[in-house]
């Protein structure tokens, strides 16, 4: 059975920081991602991806949202991360960008901070919902974060975008 782990967390996190900062710093890049969601594009999703990222194995669309795969240790066989804006209403590029700068301060202290990880690699497998809320809520801007939710194969947040629009960032193992 597939398991999050600190170093697969660590990865994800790693890997798709570059294109949160992209998308957070580059009204251009934004705007064409935004596109290719919206119109679930996947040759120009995969080229905007590829200009932020590399390594990963698979990615898609479902028009609200996108998400991305990386291979990973056992006990899993993939990590992915995935972002769609809950609702009917499709992503703008504002709240796209909105939503990707919020994410940066908790993917940077991922990345960074090992303790941390484990922190909240623990709580999702405990489904310690409370500690895993008590430990994202102060890396976002005050009452953004809407819920926190994890279990043994990876964690679940709802992240309020300064457009009101909400959306479902995961971190999950295959």
């Amino acid at each position: 059975m597939s398991r999050l782990t600190v170093v697969s967390l660590r990865k994800v996190a790693n890997r798709t920081l570059p294109i949160y900062q992209k998308i957070a710093g580059d009204a251009v890049y934004a705007t064409r991602l935004t596109q290719a969601i919206r119109s679930n594009n996947l040759n120009a999703l995969g080229q905007l991806l590829r200009q932020a990222t590399f390594g990963f194995n698979d990615f898609g669309t479902n028009g609200f949202g996108f998400n991305i795969g990386f291979a990973a240790p056992l006990p899993a066989n993939q990590v992915e991360n995935a972002i769609t804006k809950r609702g009917t209403v499709k992503p703008t590029t504002v709240s796209l960008r909105s939503i990707a700068r919020r994410l940066l301060r908790l993917l940077r202290r991922i990345a960074a901070d090992k303790a941390f990880a484990t922190q909240l690699v623990l709580a999702a497998r405990k489904s310690n919902n409370l500690r895993l809320r008590a430990l994202v809520a102060p890396l976002l801007p005050s009452g953004s974060l809407v819920a926190a939710r994890g279990d043994s194969t990876g964690i679940v947040l709802e992240i309020k975008a300064s457009t009101g629009a909400v959306f479902v960032t995961q971190f999950f193992v295959l």
